[in-house]
């Protein structure tokens, strides 16, 4: 059964969150500036999707139309003006289309939800267009992205995990759930602990889970100190951990990974947030060999 998918709230929560470990972790500060940047201009596509009723969101050409006709232009803006200046100097160069943005933009959407190829740019351009306004329809959302309905892809829109997540249970004693979270659209759905997000291992030995350096998870079989301020790779385990709550749940098998965020550790976390700050997690992955199911929106 699917967990629902974050309240209203999150926006703020996404905000405040992005802010405060901007100050703390130096490692991912220009990331995060422009995501509370973005957070603001998404929140506004999210009400204003919000505000419309079901039946406005009967097929995919609409849905494909109004990101590309209302969400686009104002992510685009702020990216420009915002982002980083590789990102922020791709974005400015992306061509519109014949038509303006509408007529080159609406195929693309229908492409991302179809799961088709995009570059890296409009990948990222469409993804932080359509996913407020996916958020928004929450079980309207149903149907409109191609993907099977399984345990490994979300049930609402068919699409893939983006991150996995601890979430503790009202009793001490009963390990925390396991959730993933869908890149396409947040919701969140359970999923067992030992397996493999990509293909279904579940052989113990073929699923290393690897933390920093400090961090004391029991399941873990491997460290990472990579890119952490006061880390190096003959330091001793301690109490100095940035990222205590993230891990890599990687999978020897099929060479996939997904980070994890431990809620049970990290009350304060937000999912989403700590997964895209967590950098040296993601190169220290890349070093072992394995690929994120998802890149997130930042490309990581």
């Amino acid at each position: 059964m699917g967990a629902p998918a974050v309240a209203a709230g999150q926006w703020a929560a996404r905000r405040r969150r992005a802010e405060d470990l901007a100050g703390r972790w130096p490692f991912a500060s220009e990331v995060l500036t422009f995501y509370g940047a973005l957070l603001g201009a998404q929140e506004r596509v999210y009400e204003a999707a919000q505000s419309l009723p079901p039946a406005h969101w009967s097929d995919l050409s609409r849905l494909a139309a109004y990101v590309a006709e209302r969400a686009l232009p104002p992510v685009r803006e702020v990216t420009v003006a915002r982002g980083p200046e590789t990102l922020a100097r791709a974005v400015a160069d992306a061509p519109p289309g014949e038509n303006g943005l509408t007529g080159r933009w609406e195929e693309t959407v229908s492409r991302w939800l179809g799961n088709g190829d995009l570059s890296p740019v409009d990948r990222y351009l469409v993804r932080a267009a359509a996913g407020p306004v996916l958020e928004a329809l929450g079980a309207a959302a149903a149907g409109v992205g191609a993907g099977p309905r399984d345990e490994r892809h979300c049930p609402r829109c068919g699409g893939l995990p983006q991150l996995s997540l601890f979430v503790p249970t009202d009793d001490s004693l009963v390990a925390p759930r396991r959730y993933l979270e869908c890149s396409r659209c947040a919701s969140r759905w359970a999923f067992p602990r030992m397996t493999c997000p990509a293909c279904g291992e579940t052989e113990s030995r073929r699923l290393p889970i690897h933390a920093e350096e400090g961090a004391t998870a029991s399941e873990a079989a491997g460290r990472v100190v990579r890119g952490l301020e006061g880390a190096g790779r003959g330091a001793a385990p301690g109490p100095a951990a940035r990222l205590p709550h993230v891990s890599i749940h990687a999978c020897t098998t099929c060479s996939r990974y997904l980070l994890n965020v431990d809620l049970s550790r990290e009350a304060r976390a937000v999912p989403v947030v700590d997964e895209m700050a967590a950098i040296p997690l993601d190169l220290y992955a890349r070093e072992q060999g394995v690929a994120k199911i998802v890149p997130n929106l930042m490309g990581l």
